[in-house]
């Protein structure tokens, strides 16, 4: 999901909020970071609510001055590549699509929330399924209109007008994370979801071992994007006070977020070496990978897939 570019001012920008799970003001420090991803200034807090144990960013950018930490993309439309590792990707992504419909009738009614320019909602659509997206980005979703014929809105969930109990399933990757009410959001989808649907989430795990392995360093906390942070426990909370039970919770993990951290870590201390034992160095991926397959495995990993079915 990403946000036009805003200048905000430096006071009225940030906000001090409650906790969006239980509502209480009161929370403890839990670690200072900065933005380790595209270098914005300032150190950031995130603080553990004091009564359930949800982390989140506190103080944070208000709604209307979040879009400034946010880069600025150019969009281009998505076309297929025959390279290796490109038919590798869209051969894991064709096996997601897979899994993710499976149990669905053909005509399945999605929703993809932060669609970007649409390709999961192409791979959805070439299996069937009837196709919405939304976009907060104005020119990716134009992109997506123009170039592959989908239904993308311009907005956000808060904005775009949808009819309840109108979808099988709704898909939001990597977004949750970065709302101003987690809570606000998934009750929306609740009510958007048909009595048998259910709800995919893509998440960062706060309780995993590159988070407690990387401390502030961790590529997860992405601050100031990334507004909460989310345990299993959490999370499994959160969806039931919003009117969502929990149905299972898989565990992933790419090599990419265990070199990317080790890279802030580096960078603090030798810039050089970062550079060069950096994420985007092949062999460094390779070295990383039987650590984050094998915190895959044990249900450790830095990244979490949650599916949720409406409560009756």
């Amino acid at each position: 999901m990403i946000l036009n570019t805003t200048a905000p001012s430096p006071s009225s920008a940030l906000e001090s909020p409650r906790c969006d799970l239980c509502g209480s003001a009161d929370a403890v420090p839990y670690r200072t970071t900065r933005d380790h991803i595209y270098g914005t200034a300032g150190d950031w807090t995130l603080v553990r609510c004091a009564s359930c144990g949800l982390v989140y960013l506190s103080p944070r950018p208000t709604p209307d001055a979040i879009g400034a930490y946010y880069p600025d993309l150019d969009y281009h439309a998505f076309v297929p590549t025959r390279g290796l590792k490109s038919r590798v990707i869209d051969w894991l992504h064709e096996r997601e699509v897979r899994t993710i419909l499976s149990g669905f009738p053909y005509s399945a009614r999605v929703l993809e929330i932060g669609c970007g320019t649409g390709e999961m909602l192409l791979k959805l659509r070439s299996h069937g399924a009837v196709v919405t997206g939304i976009e907060p980005n104005a020119a990716a979703a134009q992109l997506a209109r123009d170039q592959h014929g989908l239904d993308v809105r311009t907005g956000i969930l808060d904005t775009v007008t949808l009819d309840p109990a109108s979808f099988d399933l709704i898909l939001m990757r990597y977004a949750l994370e970065h709302v101003h009410s987690p809570s606000g959001t998934l009750k929306q989808i609740a009510a958007l979801l048909t009595p048998s649907g259910r709800a995919v989430f893509w998440v960062p795990n706060l309780a995993s071992w590159d988070a407690r392995l990387f401390g502030s360093y961790w590529r997860g906390l992405d601050a100031p994007r990334h507004l909460y942070l989310f345990s299993p426990t959490t999370i499994q909370r959160l969806l039931a006070e919003s009117g969502l039970h929990l149905a299972s919770i898989a565990y992933s993990g790419v090599p990419n977020d265990w070199a990317g951290s080790a890279e802030a870590w580096l960078r603090s201390r030798n810039p050089a070496l970062a550079n060069l034992l950096g994420m985007k160095n092949p062999i460094v991926l390779l070295a990383w990978s039987p650590v984050s397959l094998l915190a895959a495995a044990l249900r450790h990993a830095g990244r979490m897939q949650v599916t949720a079915t409406k409560r009756g």
